[in-house]
């Protein structure tokens, strides 16, 4: 019964999850950020000398999976749980007679589905304008970063979506991790890409279309383990947290 009824609420969650999500700021900077890999495309293509690893590696990678995808997961994926519970209004939610696993995974769902539209919606248009008249390998390349886009979404919010459980600077903590961890360190230490959504999501991508070493320095058969086993224990953390919210008469 508690199962079944959990499962049904998933649904109406991530609709308000959604609805949460969308407003009018928020929407309107990352529609502006998501419009910029689409306008650098605009101009390489203007430009006519684009080729298939220049763009692939200048826009798609540097642009898109390194700061337009981290920056869309962290203000969703902090907003998800932060506005209710700065506001308070989490109560409510956690008073609801469904288990703690199926919030937690109505939130995943709904700022990963939010994040993996705009990302992958961004990368796929830019790709269309430079790469798809290059022929099957800029065919390839857009594919393999739409795929890079998808994982790295769901990666990046669940990881952002537990910070948030555990402190109100979520927001905070995430930019300095993309800038610091995913942006610096990771290119001056190649030996923490274990640890690495961004590589993650770029050696899946690498199963579709091959990319430099220097660049994805996982393959696609230990980065989407790696990137399973990270969403697996966000979930496992968030619903152990949002356990620590119970309320008297509550049940899990």
């Amino acid at each position: 019964m508690m199962f079944t009824r959990s499962v049904a609420a998933v649904p109406e969650i991530v609709r308000v999850t959604l609805r949460q999500l969308m407003g009018r700021r928020r929407t309107v900077l990352l529609l502006l950020l998501a419009a910029v890999p689409i306008l650098l495309a605009v101009v390489f293509w203007a430009a006519g000398d684009a080729d298939v690893p220049g763009f692939a590696s200048g826009v798609l990678d540097a642009v898109g999976v390194t700061l337009l995808l981290p920056i869309v997961a962290v203000l969703f994926g902090t907003a998800a749980f932060g506005a209710e519970i700065e506001d308070g209004t989490v109560v409510y939610l956690l008073a609801k007679p469904i288990s703690r696993w199926a919030i937690v995974v109505a939130k995943l769902i709904g700022a990963a589905g939010m994040t993996a539209l705009l990302t992958m919606a961004s990368v796929f248009v830019s790709g269309a304008i430079v790469l798809a008249p290059l022929g099957e390998d800029g065919a390839a390349a857009t594919r393999a970063f739409v795929a890079a886009m998808a994982v790295g979404s769901i990666c990046y919010v669940s990881l952002f979506l537990v910070l948030s459980l555990f402190t109100r600077r979520a927001l905070l903590i995430g930019l300095v991790y993309v800038l610091v961890w995913e942006g610096a360190l990771s290119a001056l230490l190649p030996g923490i890409a274990n640890l690495s959504v961004r590589q993650y999501s770029l050696g899946v991508a690498n199963a579709f279309w091959q990319m430099k070493p220097d660049e994805a320095r996982l393959s696609p058969s230990t980065a989407l383990p790696l990137a399973v086993i990270l969403v697996v224990v966000a979930l496992v953390v968030a619903t152990w947290r949002l356990m620590r919210f119970e309320l008297p008469g509550g049940s899990d």
